[in-house]
């Protein structure tokens, strides 16, 4: 076993929602604007599934080993405190391509393929950006990101291929990051004389089911590997530590996926044209209240990393509270695109410049749903939402009637519930979420054989065999 440093559980971040803003800015980026001859002309959209903030290295987590996240973290605007929408791919993907609360997108669920599809009238970035002549193509890994939700929406290119099922292995709905970045490299290298927007999107740390290869984990988890060199599928067995490892090696995997792509545009001479935004649909549980999967409204759920560098954008941290209902117009804005009037996020690109410590940061609140079957074997609630303003956050089940509010500066792990029916904050939040609910229903009955197959292949319907990590063999 190599003697590399270990990753380990990073410390929690107990960064407090609502703070100023600040950016350490270059002489020529650091505005409220980008200027003409600073916009970029190609956009990569890299796509982390299930990733937390607090697992890579420009957030803080000394341990973690993101190189290519942590250097255009360096070079362009991090966001400390930025929050998606919803914990269910498809729903937060949806969210942070049209710039819509995920009421509003036609896809409210992930247990509703080809039901939920993107709504008619929502202009998706990809639709944006190709009106303005660049080559639009996407890169998914995973049935959740797939063209049954409309997430192909505006993209000339959409591949989805996935390798056939190996026996035993859920790989059959969904495929490594090295598989997808293959594809996009093919594509970039048919783009040198033309303007793009690729989107990548990595699935490699959603779940247990599809480790990295074994040379790439053997130095970075302690604990020994099962004998089959090749096979996949292995680890879904693993004690609560080896999760932690895995899944910080997971993240790994992804960031080498990254420098890949990075290194490709370097190559092409394509690099320094390019805006490079990093984002993550969702976080992970990982143990924090008592979840080690996703799919409720918990901070460490929803919190996640988002890296904008390139063109345009100048040097420095964002602290504000920002949602991932931002990203298009932010986007847009950069390409000097106008956004549309009727979405729900606003341009962050005021908040990177000098002028950012005068914002008010009180003005940007953070919604989020999601909706499951009913009876989920993991216990969530057929419907969740949440609404954070200021520094409370409430939290809303309806089956149950019950409600959750906390005061994020004094706890920012959402530890102490302080809602009562009269407490004046609970009561203008939860008037707010009700109005949001809508009447929306989970059918879990009207999924396809393929689609309830690849849903409980990923462990969201039904309790999967979870090979051992015992028998290993010495390294």
């Amino acid at each position: 076993m190599s003697a590399s440093p270990r990753i380990a559980r990073p410390r929690r971040v107990r960064l407090a929602p609502i703070v100023m803003s600040f950016a350490l800015c270059g002489l020529s980026a650091c505005h409220s604007g980008a200027e003409d001859s600073a916009r970029p002309k190609n956009l990569l959209l890299f796509v982390f599934d299930t990733t937390r903030a607090d697992y890579l290295g420009c957030y803080g987590n000394q341990a973690a080993d993101t190189p290519a996240s942590d250097s255009l973290a360096e070079s362009g605007s991090l966001f400390e405190a930025a929050y998606s929408q919803s914990s269910l791919t498809p729903v937060s993907a949806s969210s942070f391509l049209t710039g819509l609360w995920p009421y509003k997108t036609g896809v409210r669920s992930l247990f509703a393929i080809s039901e939920d599809v993107l709504d008619a009238s929502a202009v998706t970035l990809a639709d944006h950006l190709s009106q303005r002549g660049l080559a639009t193509g996407a890169f998914v890994s995973a049935v959740p990101m797939g063209k049954k939700y409309g997430l192909n929406r505006g993209f000339e290119r959409y591949d989805e291929r996935r390798p056939d099922l190996v026996a035993g292995c859920g790989n059959a709905f969904q495929r490594r990051g090295e598989q997808t970045v293959d594809a996009a490299l093919e594509w970039l290298d048919t783009q040198v004389d033309q303007s793009f927007f690729a989107m990548v999107h990595l699935f490699d740390c959603h779940d247990l089911t599809l480790a990295p290869p074994r040379e790439f984990l053997k130095s970075r988890v302690d604990f020994k590997l099962p004998p089959d060199t090749e096979t996949p599928c292995v680890l879904r067995g693993a004690s609560d530590a080896q999760k932690i490892e895995l899944y910080a090696a997971e993240v790994a995997f992804m960031d080498a996926q990254l420098a890949r792509i990075l290194e490709r545009l370097d190559r092409l001479g394509m690099r320094e044209d390019t805006l490079v935004a990093i984002v993550a649909d969702h976080g992970e549980g990982l143990g924090d209240h008592d979840a080690w999967t996703h799919g409720w409204l918990w901070g460490e759920q929803l919190r996640v990393p988002l890296i904008l560098s390139g063109p345009g954008v100048p040097r420095g941290r964002v602290l504000e509270r920002v949602r991932l209902v931002d990203l298009v117009p932010t986007l847009l804005e950069l390409f000097n695109a106008p956004a549309p009037e009727n979405i729900d996020g606003t341009s962050l690109l005021a908040l990177m410049g000098a002028d950012s410590a005068a914002s008010n940061s009180n003005a940007r609140e953070v919604y989020a749903e999601v909706h499951h079957a009913d009876g989920d074997f993991l216990g969530r609630e057929q419907e969740m939402y949440s609404l954070t303003r200021d520094s409370w956050k409430l939290i809303y089940l309806p089956s149950h009637g019950e409600h959750r509010l906390y005061d994020l500066d004094a706890d920012p792990a959402e530890r102490n519930n302080l809602y009562s029916a009269d407490h004046p904050v609970a009561m203008e939040l939860s008037s707010i979420l009700e109005s949001r609910r809508g009447d929306y229903v989970v059918d879990p009955s009207r999924l396809s054989d393929e689609e309830r197959e690849g849903l409980e292949r990923l462990g969201y319907l039904g309790e999967d065999s979870e090979p051992n990590v015992g028998a290993a063999e010495s390294d």
